[in-house]
């Protein structure tokens, strides 16, 4: 059978290629899906189409959040039937062999409950790496937390702590990217520069109880710890990529001395599937995720800012890049 598929041959650059596809002697956990969207990942993507992830070689095969219809299936797979519509961790490709695993960071085929359309299942993955970061903090109730970034994920975990009766502090410097914030019922906003965020929470909060970045930024996550009061928690959702010099003395002064927590909280470390002695999984996390969306809490159409066909996806990937006020979320739409 023949797939389109995206790939990164350089730095910039996107296309879409067509290949044949062998679809014969599936294993017990692989299945054939027809795509019928997939999501562009602005942090992991960008960070190879521009070239800021170091360490790798092109080309590359993006993409890591589709949704599409099981064509034929493996014998282990006995939860799904053929026309099942279902989410999946596969790459921007039309048409894919992809199985089902048991690691955490491995490839992932769950059944897409009735009501969730193809575009807004493609947030799922999003949404399950916001889950890891709210999970891995320990939230009471009235506890003033700073996310800082305001892109997709971010706003996905503010809306996550606001509904765990948290205080959310938007942070981003992009001052459109608040109101996107506001719009979705945040209403502590904070849009100034960088270097002037760690005075602005002290002067109006008089520091956070707790702090969740988003940006992967070493200055962002400098100012999450600094701005912690005692005994206050920090989780690294986002991942660190670009080099940074900085003294780090004082960020570790204030661990130290306020008794702060700092957890790398990348993506989700708990079991696939329920595991003896571990009250969370991943598939819980799913289960709960897509009931946020089936009721609205989850407003995750209105985070997709544009949908695209796979060919307009080198523009979206310009666009996502280097005009974050316009681009908030792109799908691609395989179905024409």
């Amino acid at each position: 059978m023949l797939a389109k598929t995206i790939i990164i041959p350089a730095k910039g650059r996107a296309e879409v290629i067509e290949e044949e596809l062998d679809t014969s002697n599936l294993q017990p956990n692989e299945a054939v899906i027809q795509a019928e969207a997939s999501m562009i990942s602005a942090g992991t993507e960008l960070s190879r189409v521009f070239e800021i992830k170091k360490g790798f070689s092109y080309p590359v095969r993006p993409g890591y959040s589709a949704v599409g219809k099981i064509l034929a299936k493996g014998s282990d797979l006995t939860d799904l039937q053929i026309g099942d519509r279902v989410f999946y961790t596969g790459p921007h490709t039309s048409l894919c062999r992809f199985s089902r695993g048991t690691r955490t960071q491995g490839p992932m085929i769950f059944k897409l409950p009735e009501g969730i359309s193809p575009q807004d299942g493609t947030l799922i993955t999003q949404a399950m790496v916001a889950i890891s970061g709210v999970n891995s903090v320990e939230v009471r109730l009235g506890d003033r937390i700073g996310v800082f970034g305001m892109g997709l994920i971010g706003l996905l975990a503010a809306i996550m702590l606001k509904k765990l009766g948290a205080e959310v502090v938007a942070i981003d410097p992009v001052t459109v990217r608040c109101e996107h914030a506001r719009q979705m019922g945040i209403m502590q906003l904070l849009d100034c520069p960088p270097q002037e965020q760690l005075a602005q929470i002290q002067a109006r909060f008089g520091g956070l109880d707790a702090a969740v970045d988003v940006t992967g930024s070493a200055r962002a996550i400098e100012t999450a710890v600094l701005a912690c009061k005692k005994y206050g928690q920090v989780a690294l959702l986002g991942t660190p990529r670009a080099a940074c010099m900085l003294d780090v003395t004082p960020m570790l002064s204030a661990i130290h001395m306020r008794m702060l927590r700092v957890t790398g909280a990348f993506n989700s470390l708990e079991p696939v599937f329920e595991s003896e002695g571990m009250r969370l999984n991943v598939q819980r996390n799913f289960g709960t995720i897509c009931d946020m969306i089936l009721s609205r809490e989850l407003p995750v159409s209105w985070l997709i800012s544009h949908v695209v066909s796979p060919e307009e996806v080198e523009r979206a990937y310009h666009g996502l890049m280097y005009k974050p006020e316009l681009y908030r979320c792109v799908v691609i739409d395989w179905t024409n």
